[in-house]
């Protein structure tokens, strides 16, 4: 499930796949299973700190964890899916087109469903979207210079 978090919460001495936005930079810093803290140029941003990271993903592969980083209104907008144990019936596998990332061919997200009853049809249990988690990249074979 989806849990809503401080961006604190995020150990940043794992392995992650993914991308931060950083407010002073032109494109996404680029994490292919890299320890955060070993690539992060800058501080890990406290909730006033500037810069401050506009956007990121972030994949845990080995624990199957995605976290979404948003900064909204001057506030930090994090959530941590947990995808562990999810029935792969229950998930539909997307494909996005990068922005600004060369070495990126298409990011990949699961999109998670759960039933609940819904009142147009009788109260039957249907499935509805629960939460769209990201979970890496389709790397380019070749990077062009």
């Amino acid at each position: 499930m989806s849990n809503k978090i401080s961006l604190q919460e995020i150990l940043t001495n794992k392995l992650y796949e993914g991308y931060l936005w950083w407010s002073d930079e032109d494109k996404p810093e680029i994490f292919q299973n890299e320890i955060l803290t070993s690539k992060v140029h800058k501080l890990w941003p406290a909730e006033s700190n500037n810069p401050f990271i506009i956007e990121g993903n972030l994949w845990d592969k080995k624990d199957q964890t995605s976290y979404l980083i948003r900064f909204i209104d001057g506030k930090y907008l994090v959530y941590k899916f947990d995808l562990k144990g999810v029935d792969p019936e229950a998930i539909t596998e997307l494909e996005y087109l990068p922005h600004r990332m060369p070495e990126v061919e298409k990011l990949k997200f699961k999109e998670v469903w759960i039933e609940q009853p819904d009142l147009n049809c009788l109260n039957f249990d249907v499935l509805k979207p629960a939460y769209t988690a990201f979970v890496g990249f389709i790397k380019n074979k070749e990077v062009k210079k």
